[in-house]
């Protein structure tokens, strides 16, 4: 036991037992004067000389100064403790040699980059099905981005695995596809709109071209070019009524399509005539369009009575004059004893024998007798247009089924 300065006593005087040898650490009797190690997993001392191989696998010469080493370098005989402890260091360990723990992550195919590059294959996945989901809508379009984006990622970091991003980008590049052929065919029918383009042409089939065929040569067409359209006007010398569906295609200086319009005459009596005003070209804000050159397609039916009533236009009897304001007053007589739900009366102006324009009158439960007003004709700028003669057409008579 030690005394310190007052006289108490602290600590054991004998270390037998300490640090777990039974030499305690000191040299013993026997080999003193001799290097020594205990040993703990195998609990024994080790001498100087003495062959040391306990984790080699296998006995062989050397000595416990030979056997350990300092970083590479045999344990000096004065200091077997020197550097980083008497530990065996290289072969001589018993699952081999030694390798410190890997760092985290450490090269490629790491368990943190591979969690990464799989999420961002999800992420890929994701937003391609959001994108095609939503591509006509401008977040669409940045959805597939993103998600393009991020498959390049996720292929360069780990490019085993490619089933998700590439499914999320063949989604987005399809989606960026079908986006840009809407929102181009979107435009094409607004250039169309612009342009007037904004109905179809009809295409008879082989039957009604056949029919049409057989009563046009009876029907004679006339058309006149005014101020505010064209005017066309139809004679028919059938001895049927006539339905006639019309197709005015207007051309541009390069003769290319500019504007379409469709008319159509329900039933134009046998015997009879009908008149249709056709509009010029104009925008989609209503502005006049400058046209070079027109077609007009004609296509004849025999009216349909189960559809439309026949026209009995050439049974009335119509008097008429210039009124005060300008216009033509008539008076209709209906001898057919009939009442009409709707009579269409048309009055084409006349100036040096050519149409300058076009007034129509509807008049609804049509008697014996009815009286109409027709304004005076005027252009494009409302100014009144002078006219030397006109002519008064019944273009239907209508009756409609119970």
């Amino acid at each position: 036991m030690y005394e310190n300065e007052n006289g108490q006593g602290f600590g054991p005087t004998d270390n037998t037992g300490q640090w777990g040898r039974p030499d305690n650490g000191r040299p013993d009797s026997n080999q003193t004067g001799q290097q020594q190690y205990y040993d703990p997993q195998t609990s024994r001392t080790y001498y100087s000389g003495q062959d040391y191989a306990p984790y080699s696998g296998q006995a062989g010469p050397g000595s416990y100064d030979s056997q350990y080493s300092n970083n590479g370098a045999p344990f000096s005989a004065g200091d077997p403790f020197a550097g980083n402890g008497p530990f065996p260091s290289g072969p001589n360990y018993p699952n081999g040699p030694y390798q410190p723990n890997m760092p985290y992550n450490q090269g490629s195919g790491g368990i943190y980059s591979s969690n990464r590059s799989s999420g961002l294959a999800i992420a890929c996945l994701v937003l391609g099905i959001l994108g095609f989901l939503t591509g006509v809508l401008f977040v669409g379009i940045a959805f597939d981005v993103l998600a393009i984006i991020l498959g390049i990622i996720s292929l360069v970091q780990n490019s085993r695995k490619k089933g998700m991003p590439v499914a999320g980008m063949v989604l987005a590049v399809l989606s960026i596809l079908l986006t840009f052929l809407v929102y181009y065919g979107i435009g094409v029918s607004q250039d169309r709109s612009a342009r007037g383009i904004d109905q179809k042409i009809y295409v008879p089939t082989a039957e009604e071209s056949a029919a049409s065929g057989v009563l046009m040569p009876n029907i004679t067409q006339t058309d006149y070019e005014t101020s505010r359209g064209l005017i066309l006007l139809y004679e028919n010398k059938n001895n049927v009524d006539v339905e006639l569906e019309i197709t005015v295609t207007y051309y541009d200086e390069n003769d290319d399509l500019l504007f379409l319009r469709n008319s159509y005459i329900w039933g134009c009596a046998a015997g009879g005539k009908a008149a249709v005003d056709v509009s010029y070209p104009y925008d989609k804000d209503y502005n006049s369009l400058p046209y070079s050159r027109y077609e007009i397609n004609t296509l004849a039916k025999e009216v349909d009575y189960k559809y439309y009533g026949r026209n009995y236009g050439s049974q009335f009897q119509i008097q008429s004059n210039t009124g005060a304001g300008g216009g033509v007053l008539a008076s209709i007589t209906n001898p057919t004893g009939m009442v009409f739900d709707s009579v269409e009366l048309v009055c084409l102006y006349f100036k040096d024998g050519n149409a300058v324009g076009m007034n129509s009158q509807y008049i609804t439960d049509m008697g014996e007798s009815a009286n109409v007003d027709f304004s005076v004709p005027y252009d494009s700028d409302y100014n009144d247009l002078e006219f030397d003669d006109y002519e008064i057409i019944v273009n239907s008579t209508t009756i409609y089924p119970d």
